[in-house]
């Protein structure tokens, strides 16, 4: 199905996006890991009142990691309507996805552990002398 680049065409197209992404979260349990994680992240970027360039960073990494997980959903939602049976093409195409949110989440965390070192001990040395 075609949408039209009419207003409404646009509506439908994040219409169905939004869907989408809501039966991703409601059904794929490394979401329940994800959405606390970027929470946790975001949290304590408020506590420690990131500058502009560190919540660009953060939010871009945050992005990132979520739209990996999606594809990675996809394309298992694709795969199971393909081939319910073992194919290792299949199965090696799984892996590889899923290698791919694990480097994306990994980097996600060294990026993070970057953005959060100064801002904390410098909140961490001002509470001690304090």
């Amino acid at each position: 199905m075609k949408n039209e680049m009419t207003p409404q065409g646009w509506v439908r197209k994040f219409q169905l996006a939004f869907s989408g992404l809501f039966w991703a979260i409601r059904t794929e349990g490394s979401f329940s890991v994800h959405l606390p994680a970027a929470a946790l992240a975001i949290s304590g970027a408020v506590l420690l009142s990131f500058d502009p360039g560190r919540w660009a960073v953060l939010v871009g990494m945050i992005g990132m990691v979520l739209t990996a997980e999606l594809l990675n959903t996809a394309l298992e939602t694709l795969a199971q309507a393909v081939d319910e049976d073992h194919n290792h093409h299949i199965k090696r195409a799984l892996d590889t996805a899923s290698a791919a949110v694990l480097t994306i989440s990994m980097t996600a965390v060294v990026v993070g552990g970057f953005l959060f070192w100064h801002p904390f001990w410098t909140w961490w040395a001002r509470t001690m002398t304090s």
